[in-house]
């Protein structure tokens, strides 16, 4: 509405102008061109809120896409992140059954000592793997 109204104003101001130029009145040429102006001026303005407007909404678009994707990524993150942990603990669980197995069929032989570097060897392997993940 408000570009109809400045184009009405600068039509206004043209034909001030031209009556002016027919009349030979200089203050009625000047009143003319400046109404012109202005409205030529309004329009611009009106021009330039628009575009910044339509850059505004298109920076805030790809802002909350930016948002959602880093979100998702996180969310991702954290359930590979609960995954590799469960894993982890799994895998140290079995292990300690298994040395827990190989400790009780071998606690008669005397190689106790040598279980227990091979059992904790392993579960330091596993829990580093785990962390490094």
């Amino acid at each position: 509405m408000a570009e109809l109204s400045d184009k009405a104003e600068e039509f206004a101001g043209r034909a001030q102008e031209a009556a002016g130029d027919l009349t030979g009145d200089d203050r009625l040429r000047a009143e003319g061109a400046a109404d012109r102006t202005e409205a030529q001026v309004k329009q611009k303005v009106d021009d330039v809120k628009q575009a910044v407007t339509e850059k505004t909404s298109e920076v805030a678009d790809s802002a909350q896409d930016k948002a959602v994707e880093v979100k998702h990524a996180v969310a991702d993150t954290a359930s590979d992140s609960r995954v590799v942990t469960a894993l982890a603990v799994a895998g140290a669980a079995l292990v300690a059954a298994l040395l827990l197995r190989r400790r009780a069929r071998k606690s008669s032989s005397g190689s106790r000592h040598k279980g227990r570097a091979v059992a904790t060897k392993a579960v330091t392997a596993g829990l580093k793997e785990a962390i490094v993940r």
